[in-house]
């Protein structure tokens, strides 16, 4: 067993590399590189890595990148999962951040395909075939995702892909079915979720990797236009499933966060890629954060208006990527 410790202190983190070996998906010897992002989340990553473990007859690269994690987590990681690529930055980087950090590695060491996973997900042992099925049965695929259902409800839809809002700015999946049309292997899409992507390389050495300046959420649905812009289709496989335990990462500490990020990156979003929309997103976002407000006021969340508030002033004022966050718990 190899084993290499690499330290760059310029880029202020560690890799350690303990795991070589290939996947190889068809004839054409496709490498893949699966890549988790861990923030404080040991368990659920363990749980996500134990289910990655079962997938018949795959043998993948995988990487976990710790975004800033307390030493204990990160120390579990290593102890528990040694024969993996583990990257850690001293930071939190957000998703977009955390994930190009991986993403960035796997390209460098010449992967053909990405797949990224959340680490609150439970994977089925053969959802990825079907994913990899579509990208020789189509022309021009550029991102594939799985059927993504609730880890708690499995047979309830979390997300089969969407389609994007100019008006409403931001990507938008079909949702809280309890059943698919199963006739129907696969189906093009305008957006799927980043919790479940494999993505073909050409697409990051076409477009780039994650725009930053989100932080967290919306990158997703950013990377989704800037994939179909560039002449890639994006589809669903209705026939790859996966389970998902829903924004634990944020929303069991901090409850103010998804709020911010996404009233604030929604602008953004729109001003990015459909500037012309811009102030008929801005209206349609800022008459509905009043009609909110109210309603807020009166069930006794005033700290969730301030929360709004400071995403469009940070807007307008271009403050985007990470925001204070204990300036946010401090509005409570």
């Amino acid at each position: 067993m190899i084993f290499q410790k690499v330290r760059l202190v310029k880029n202020k983190y560690s890799i350690f590399n303990n795991f070589n070996t290939k996947y190889f998906v068809s004839k054409k010897n496709k490498e893949i590189h699966l890549i988790i992002l861990n923030w404080n989340g040991f368990q659920d990553t363990f749980e996500c890595l134990t289910s990655v473990q079962k997938m018949r007859n795959e043998n993948i690269k995988i990487t976990v990148v710790d975004n800033g994690s307390t030493e204990d987590d990160y120390n579990k990681l290593f102890s528990h999962f040694p024969d993996i690529n583990l990257i850690r930055s001293d930071k939190n980087l957000g998703f977009s951040g955390g994930n190009n950090l991986g993403i960035k590695y796997a390209l460098d060491n010449n992967s053909d395909f990405i797949l990224l996973l959340n680490n609150d997900t439970i994977v089925e042992p053969d959802f990825l075939e079907p994913l990899l099925k579509i990208f020789e049965d189509e022309e021009n695929v550029g991102i594939v995702s799985p059927q993504i259902n609730y880890y708690n409800e499995p047979k309830k839809i979390w997300s089969e892909g969407g389609y994007i809002s100019k008006i409403r700015g931001s990507g938008f999946a079909y949702s809280d079915k309890i059943k698919c049309d199963s006739k129907i292997e696969y189906g093009k899409k305008d957006f799927v979720s980043g919790c479940c992507m494999l993505i073909k390389k050409d697409v990051f050495q076409k477009i780039g990797l994650f725009d930053e300046n989100y932080f967290l959420y919306l990158e997703d649905a950013d990377l989704c236009v800037r994939t179909t812009k560039s002449g890639f289709n994006i589809f669903i496989s209705n026939k790859s499933r996966i389970y998902h335990k829903v924004s634990k990462s944020t929303t069991n500490k901090f409850s103010e966060l998804p709020l911010y990020y996404v009233t604030r990156n929604r602008l953004f979003f729109i001003k990015k890629n459909y500037p012309k929309f811009t102030l008929l997103t801005l209206s349609y976002l800022f008459f509905t954060m009043i009609i909110k407000s109210f309603f807020w006021i009166i069930n006794g969340s005033k700290s969730n208006v301030q929360v709004v508030i400071k995403s469009f002033s940070d807007f307008f004022k271009n403050k985007m990527g990470k925001t204070d966050h204990n300036k946010l718990i401090k509005i409570k």
